[in-house]
């Protein structure tokens, strides 16, 4: 049985191999740039000409897909790229020890998925909006990828710009806070946001041995209570 489970094993590492030459490749990078945003153009022309989708909806839908994206984003950046054993993983520990790679999930995967997408829901089916919610959602994976180039490889003049590299940087320092890429909102509703700490050594000890003390004050008269309750 074990020699029947070896050959898989090696394959599989084989094809994650494989997977990770392909996303630490420079041609990956860039045709990635290229393939999502026009995947994005082809799934909203779809839903709009071909399937005729009510216009007001689809575009709220787009909106409530960008929007969704920076949720999607702060999941996956916390607990699939910090966690577990995945190609998404390991190729996020590539960019923590080194930043600056153009390394990024290869493009024929992304681009794979959202056609599936388009044929199931588009091409078979013809299922209103769908099409929509995938294309904003690949939009906002088109500005994250934009944005945390430019984290890295550029020098932002943007006051709101250089608050979002920083909070990133940050990051990079402090592997379990600061999640966001493109926002700093949900970092502040999970309580991931970094906090610096104001207090000094010397003070932070001090309060820690007014509260032991306190702690041992309270321990004692509540004895004592408890000493005469006893004996009366």
């Amino acid at each position: 049985m074990k020699m029947g489970v070896l050959p898989n094993k090696r394959s599989n590492q084989s094809c994650n191999s494989l997977l990770q030459r392909i996303s630490a490749h420079k041609s990956n990078y860039w045709i990635g740039f290229v393939s999502d945003p026009l995947t994005a153009v082809f799934l909203l022309y779809w839903d709009a000409r071909v399937l005729r989708a009510e216009p007001i909806v689809l575009m709220a839908t787009y909106v409530v897909a960008v929007v969704s994206f920076t949720l999607a984003e702060y999941v996956f950046h916390r607990w699939v790229y910090h966690q577990g054993e995945t190609l998404a993983h390991a190729g996020h520990r590539m960019h923590h020890n080194s930043p600056k790679i153009l390394i990024g999930m290869p493009w024929f995967m992304t681009t794979g998925f959202l056609l599936l997408v388009w044929y199931v829901f588009g091409y078979r089916f013809h299922v209103h909006f769908v099409l929509s919610f995938m294309a904003g959602l690949t939009t906002g994976f088109s500005f994250y990828s934009a944005l945390h180039h430019a984290h890295h490889h550029f020098h932002m003049r943007s006051p709101w710009l250089r608050k979002l590299n920083a909070h990133h940087q940050i990051h990079h320092r402090f592997a379990t806070v600061n999640f966001g890429v493109t926002n700093r909102f949900w970092d502040q509703l999970f309580g991931t946001a970094y906090r610096k700490r104001t207090e000094s050594p010397d003070s932070s000890r001090r309060a820690h041995s007014f509260i032991e003390r306190l702690a041992a004050a309270a321990q004692a008269v509540l004895s004592q209570a408890g000493q005469r309750i006893h004996n009366n």
